[in-house]
């Protein structure tokens, strides 16, 4: 009896101490996000990484086997007045929706929201395609932005850099 205690207790130990540790690795990650966007994954028309940047594009630890950035943003940079796009798979079952919004130290201090897709099932390849006139007119667009990408919960998948000259 007590053997089976100790094993529950154990078990019990281990999930609490797991589930904590990718919590405070979301958060990690997450507050790694937030920080100043200084350089890009350079990538080409045809959405070639010719240049990668290590801190673009990657999973969050709670996103890690559910979500991948098949392409991170192309072409980056971008001229303004031009689009760009980039695609995430999603695997298995997150929220209904995932958005994107973007930052950057110049004049977009909070996040500003930039596009919602909808999910209709467990399997997705969702492309999103956006104009580097919503980040504003052509002298207050052109910069680094970090482009955020979230759940419907408000839990970040990835995050990137993009340039807009």
């Amino acid at each position: 009896m007590r053997k089976k205690i100790y094993l529950l207790i154990s078990i019990t130990a281990c999930l609490f101490y797991f589930g904590c540790s990718n919590s405070d690795a979301q958060v990690e990650f997450e507050n790694q996000a937030y920080s100043i966007p200084q350089n890009i994954t350079e990538t080409d028309f045809q959405g070639n990484i010719v240049r990668p940047d290590s801190d673009d594009w990657r999973i969050s630890p709670v996103y890690v086997g559910l979500a991948e950035i098949e392409f991170p943003a192309f072409p980056n940079p971008v001229d303004w007045g031009n689009s760009f796009e980039f695609t995430v798979d999603l695997r298995g079952a997150i929220s209904s929706f995932v958005e994107v919004y973007y930052f950057n130290t110049t004049f977009a201090e909070v996040p500003q929201f930039l596009d919602r897709q909808n999910i209709t099932g467990d399997f997705e390849n969702l492309v999103f395609r956006l104009d580097t006139e919503q980040f504003g007119g052509a002298d207050r667009a052109r910069g680094i932005h970090r482009i955020l990408i979230f759940d419907g919960n408000q839990r970040m998948i990835s995050y990137g850099d993009l340039l807009i000259e």
